[in-house]
């Protein structure tokens, strides 16, 4: 009646290139970030990167359609998270390099439940202990909106080390956005990184996509916003525009813009996401 789901991923990733095949990254940072990266077996991965490997949280869906939620360490799945099987079936618990170990509840169906200590992938004891929730700490709009909120003061407080010493006013940014790459502080232009550089029509897409993101993230801050799209041929930009603010926001923020671009080169596209000094 057990189903075992060892699945013992050992993902060999080298180098990362996007293609038309549709495999490959598809979006986002796919070395140092997040990102989504599509194997030529037809599985998918969502979620975060350490030197070009799976390491953090992430949702990885096979070609067969079981899907692991949780966290990964290097390519496996390490730590806590949550299996389930196309057939109905699902663990949800503990693991150590791909196998079911530490604690954990396999549900073989609705009413019946293996709960208790696992041991590479085998039920050993009955052990009572609170359910895991899978869930990503992370959140981009909350990490958004501190840099937003930073711009005020010249991002003073998130300015980490210059990019380069013969660079004297660019910096990289303290606070990271897992979606973005490239990331850097001008002393003139303010906070930029970029969110997809690939395939023109798929980069018209993530711009959309980012675009849609920054909407439910400045829903949260201290300033309305107008947005107005600029649909050039070379380059699409969305202007965020600040309408009116908060009394307890720095009325600095009046001034900084938001500004999601699409430039486009050819059959190639770059998406970034820039806020301005104020």
């Amino acid at each position: 009646m057990k189903n075992s789901i060892s699945t013992l991923i050992i993902i060999f990733l080298s180098y990362f290139v996007y293609s038309q095949s549709k495999t490959g990254c598809q979006s986002g940072n796919c070395e140092n970030g997040k990102g989504v990266y599509v194997f030529n077996t037809g599985d998918k991965y969502e979620g975060e990167f350490v030197n070009s490997h799976l390491n953090g949280f992430g949702k990885y869906t096979d070609a067969n359609g079981n899907v692991y939620t949780g966290d990964f360490k290097d390519d496996k799945f390490n730590g806590k998270g949550m299996f389930n099987r196309t057939d109905g079936t699902k663990y949800i618990g503990e693991f150590i390099n791909g196998k079911r170990n530490g604690l954990g509840t396999q549900w073989y169906s609705e009413t019946y439940k293996e709960k208790g200590k696992w041991e590479n992938d085998r039920y050993i004891d009955k052990v009572e202990f609170e359910d895991f929730i899978i869930s990503e700490s992370y959140d981009f709009c909350i990490e958004f909106n501190k840099i937003l909120s930073a711009s005020v003061n010249n991002f003073a407080e998130i300015k980490g080390i210059t990019v380069s010493e013969y660079i004297a006013d660019s910096y990289l940014c303290k606070i990271k956005l897992k979606e973005l790459s490239t990331v850097e502080i001008n002393d003139k232009e303010g906070y930029s990184g970029s969110y997809f550089k690939g395939e023109k029509v798929e980069g018209i897409k993530k711009f959309e996509e980012l675009n849609k993101l920054i909407l439910k993230c400045v829903e949260k801050s201290c300033c309305t916003y107008k947005n107005t799209l600029v649909n050039g041929v070379t380059e699409k930009k969305y202007e965020f525009s600040p309408v009116t603010y908060i009394s307890s926001c720095n009325s600095k923020i009046m001034t900084v813009k938001i500004y999601v671009i699409c430039k486009i080169q050819g059959l190639e596209s770059n998406v970034i996401l820039q806020i301005t000094n104020p």
